[in-house]
């Protein structure tokens, strides 16, 4: 069953074998796979339960219900954007559904590194054949990529550049393109379709509007959480919810995990809780062709350009270039100018490609919380993240020139309007400075990471806090490092692998 929080007689007080704090990809496998195996389970979740009937495709309705901050959460000096989801499903809600595994060598070097003797290859191959099946992904067929994506393939084409096709896990796509606001036809093979209802139906209960607070914790050991409810619109506090619990696991997102962990005084002599994040920060290029290009139609993200993306390389490029559009809100509060200018570039509207250049970053940001509720993060990429920021953004204008654009904007305060056979090289090294340029994040992780010696990392491999009994963790706090690629299949490969080793004891 699934509660709202909000409807409840407050104070309200609950009791459980298994109190799952978040819904996204990690919580509900974890949800999942625990009530399935007979134990009893709780699922807190601080946004709301949404029908795909009620995902209506307006961003100015969807993203306060789908976007932590309404998705205006930024790092603290407001250097960095940073997109992350709420509402039962989490990110799943409004991610593009692109589907990856972590290359083997990333993995390889955890190991080395951290030991992470729960996770051998195998282990993780298998994990990913479960959830691959379980999620139904299947690489996007050809005839389904939009113009948009076709840009980038023709780009790499005339310059000889790596570049393919991607998989996705959705099934049933009409190709409405409002994938970023949820899906009203339900096509997404996501948590909220997929593991919510085997939860539900095995007897896991879902409680809504309800913000967990701090863990209770005594004699080395959780004993619940102290949580509130809040109201789904003002964000007040109607009233307090405490759960006492056998055993917790913390699926909050790489931001909520680590801030929740500080607030309730959780031990770490690592030190590492927080201090580690990591948010695959991009910036983009836009794009101006003569013909029509409608980037909002059809499937987003369907095709990849890995010229500067060398994961088999530890020294090597770390830049990932993709298609990246957003409806007119969105493209509204990017584009730069004002007034008449501004106008002038959102009348070029349906001629518009945008390239992102996402990196695999190597920066440890930091997560702390805010009073009781809030969280505070401050990152800002070093000068090797910066560096491989402006090959991306050089990468990402030749790209669009060599499929055909009359013009390429730079969205940086002043913008910078290039055009064919401007010189380029200087991009390459173009300063990313705090304040005018733009950067955007939607991957955090790391901020919790695993290993398996106890003084040199918070939790094991097997999802299981090393300092505090009847702790879990399973989200995207636990990768050791950023991982360069979409982190969603990684996520529901965690929550399988922390699942069913919570539900061995």
């Amino acid at each position: 069953m699934i509660f709202d929080a909000t409807k409840a007689t407050l104070p309200l007080k609950l009791e459980t074998d298994l109190l799952v704090v978040g819904s996204g990809a990690g919580g509900l496998t974890v949800a999942m796979t625990a009530a399935e195996a007979g134990i009893r389970t709780l699922v807190l979740e601080g946004g709301g339960f949404l029908t795909p009937s009620e995902m209506t495709q307006r961003e100015e309705q969807m993203f306060p219900h789908l976007f932590q901050d309404s998705g205006s959460r930024t790092t603290v000096d407001r250097g960095v954007k940073l997109h992350q989801g709420r509402g039962v499903g989490g990110s799943t809600l409004h991610n593009l559904n692109l589907c990856k595994r972590i290359p083997s060598e990333i993995r390889a070097r955890w190991t080395q590194q951290r030991g992470l003797s729960s996770l051998p290859p195998e282990r993780w191959d298998a994990l990913y054949d479960e959830v691959e099946k379980l999620v139904r992904v299947s690489t996007v067929p050809r005839q389904l990529w939009n113009r948009h994506n076709r840009l980038l393939e023709d780009g790499c084409a005339k310059l000889g550049w790596k570049g393919g096709g991607l998989s996705h896990n959705r099934s049933g796509c009409l190709g409405s393109g409002f994938c970023e606001v949820g899906c009203s036809y339900n096509a997404k093979n996501n948590a909220l379709k997929v593991m919510l209802p085997r939860a539900i139906s095995a007897g896991a209960e879902v409680l809504t509007h309800c913000v967990a607070v701090r863990l209770l914790h005594e004699g080395g050991a959780v004993r619940g959480i102290t949580a509130v409810a809040i109201d789904p619109v003002t964000r007040r506090v109607l009233g307090e919810v405490t759960v006492t619990a056998k055993r917790v696991c913390l699926s909050a997102s790489a931001t909520g995990t680590a801030a929740l962990l500080l607030r309730s005084g959780v031990p770490d002599p690592s030190g590492e809780t927080g201090q580690t994040l990591r948010v695959h920060p991009a910036v983009i290029a836009a794009g101006d062709f003569d013909e029509d290009v409608r980037a909002w139609e059809g499937v987003p993200q369907t095709y990849e350009c890995t010229e500067f993306l060398q994961l088999d390389q530890e020294h090597g490029h770390r830049a990932w270039v993709l298609p990246a559009f957003a409806h007119p809100v969105g493209t509204a509060t990017m584009v730069p100018g004002h007034g008449a200018t501004h106008r002038a570039l959102m009348e070029r509207y349906p001629h518009l490609a945008v390239f992102t250049a996402m990196i695999h970053d190597l920066t440890p940001g930091e997560v702390r919380p805010d009073g009781d509720l809030g969280l505070s993060l401050r990152y800002w990429p070093d000068a090797a993240d910066r560096a491989e920021l402006s090959l991306g953004l050089w990468a990402s204008a030749k790209l669009l020139f060599a499929a055909g654009a009359r013009r390429v904007l730079v969205p940086t305060r002043s913008p910078k309007v290039l055009l064919p056979g401007d010189d380029l090289e200087w991009l390459k090294t173009m300063p990313i400075e705090k304040g005018e340029i733009d950067l955007v994040a939607v991957h955090p992780m790391s901020s919790v990471p695993m290993g398996d010696d106890p003084k040199r990392s918070p939790v094991g491999s097997d999802g299981r806090h090393h300092h505090l009994q009847n702790l879990w963790i399973a989200d995207g706090s636990l990768f050791p490092t950023s991982i360069g690629i979409p982190p969603q299949l990684s996520i529901y490969a965690m929550g399988l692998h922390v699942g069913q080793h919570l539900a061995r004891g």
